[in-house]
């Protein structure tokens, strides 16, 4: 009976044993409690930095994990050879899991395009591709428009790669710019003097305007001093002359009244007529109320004394 209980206490210390060998040959991760709950083994990720791609695969199968490769150009990794992985070398993941693998396509090189007049755009499209950086500078430029390419550094046709310094310097178009003031010049003064400055002549309305010569420029929309950008249209105001005024009554005034009156309004007097003692008007032309421009003629006639 003892001899039956013992046999049987090493039959089931053996069949222990040999069940804990198995989990441990089954689990590389050691981890009996995982093979029972059917997970998958963990194993580790191998060190492929710098391996050329047919080797870091081989690693990557040898190890019981799956590959996805990507590739990007370097400066340092030769063509073909390995420059960076993830998950990291060392990690435990369980087995089949995926492992990125970047693979150098080696030193990308690109030729410097004719740049000059083009779309800033179009020319950089190529260094946008394949990752070489470059410098876009802004000028403002009286000839080259808005986005176009003014000048470029290396010269065309030379082979750059992201270790060089790739300029473009592209134009705003021109500067904003003052409007010049014109007021007092002719109507082709002011229009030389606006186009000299880069603007052009808008509408040309004529104005009567006391004080201002008829032809001469009275004011500008933008007024003189507006800082507007180049080709703006230029409205000017030009005088065509003081306004009529209307002639005042004269009758029965002194001559020295009559004359003041006209002056006091802008008009001439035109006096005859009173003998060796002149009395007051007597008839005035034109009659009160005509309107004349200034400067014009008012005939005076006074009575004899």
């Amino acid at each position: 009976m003892g001899w039956a209980r013992g046999a049987a206490v090493v039959a089931v210390t053996l069949a222990v044993a040999l069940f804990g060998a198995w989990l441990l040959g089954w689990s590389s991760n050691l981890d009996p409690v995982g093979a029972v709950k059917g997970e998958p083994p963990v194993v580790e990720v191998p060190d492929l930095d710098g391996l050329a791609r047919p080797r870091a695969l081989a690693d990557i199968e040898s190890a019981d994990l799956v590959a996805d490769v990507e590739t990007s150009f370097s400066l340092s990794a030769p063509r073909g050879a390995v420059m960076g992985q993830d998950p990291a070398a060392g990690q435990l993941v369980p087995a089949g899991s995926t492992v990125t693998v970047v693979v150098s396509r080696g030193l990308t090189r690109v030729e410097m395009p004719e740049a000059v007049g083009r779309p800033i755009e179009e020319v950089t499209l190529p260094f946008d591709e394949v990752g070489v950086e470059y410098l876009v500078q802004s000028e403002a430029s009286e000839t080259v428009a808005s986005g176009l390419v003014i000048s470029q550094n290396p010269e065309p046709g030379v082979r750059v790669t992201e270790a060089d310094q790739v300029t473009f310097v592209v134009s705003t178009g021109p500067d904003p710019r003052p409007v010049p003031e014109v007021a007092g010049l002719s109507e082709d003064g002011a229009a030389f003097a606006l186009g000299s400055f880069g603007f052009l002549v808008g509408e040309v309305e004529l104005r009567e305007e006391a004080g201002v010569p008829v032809g001469a420029v009275v004011s500008t929309d933008p007024a003189a001093g507006t800082v507007s950008p180049r080709d703006t249209p230029v409205s000017v105001v030009v005088s065509s002359g003081p306004p009529p005024v209307a002639v005042p009554q004269l009758l029965n005034s002194s001559v020295g009244q009559a004359v003041a009156a006209l002056e006091s309004v802008g008009l001439v007097a035109n006096v005859f007529g009173g003998g060796a003692s002149p009395g007051n008007v007597s008839r005035q032309s034109p009659e009160p109320g005509t309107m004349l421009l200034p400067g014009s003629l008012v005939s005076v006639e006074l009575t004899g004394g």
